[in-house]
């Protein structure tokens, strides 16, 4: 009895199965204008590096310090010397507001009406 050489009928099935599903679900990525692949691609890289990232410590505070006759800020240099900074955050440089709107003019009368719209 000989045998077939190459691929299997069942072996062709399974990878033409697994080909029209990628299709399909391409298909159904473009219909809701998104990008299935990418965002599982990017959701397995993140999870990937959420496992391989080691755990960092907490920061330690800023301390205000002398060191060799200067006064420096630093978490690292003061060690437990010093005197710990509050830091208060700020909204930095804030866009200025615009300027107010001129208050309406007081009503018109009928003459002015008359020229307001024979000029316009």
């Amino acid at each position: 009895m000989k045998r077939q050489k190459g691929i299997s009928l069942i072996a062709v099935a399974v990878i033409m199965g697994l080909l029209g599903a990628a299709a399909a679900f391409a298909l159904i990525s473009m219909r809701n204008e998104r990008n299935l692949f990418a965002e599982g691609l990017d959701k397995a890289k993140a999870k990937a590096v959420e496992v391989a990232a080691p755990v960092a410590p907490a920061p330690a505070p800023l301390r205000k310090c002398v060191i060799n006759g200067k006064t420096v800020v630093s978490n690292t240099e003061c060690a437990e010397q010093g005197q710990v900074i509050k830091i208060h955050d700020t909204r930095g440089i804030e866009a200025p507001k615009a300027p107010p709107k001129p208050q309406p003019e007081t009503p018109q009368g009928a003459t002015d009406r008359a020229i307001e719209q024979v000029t316009r």
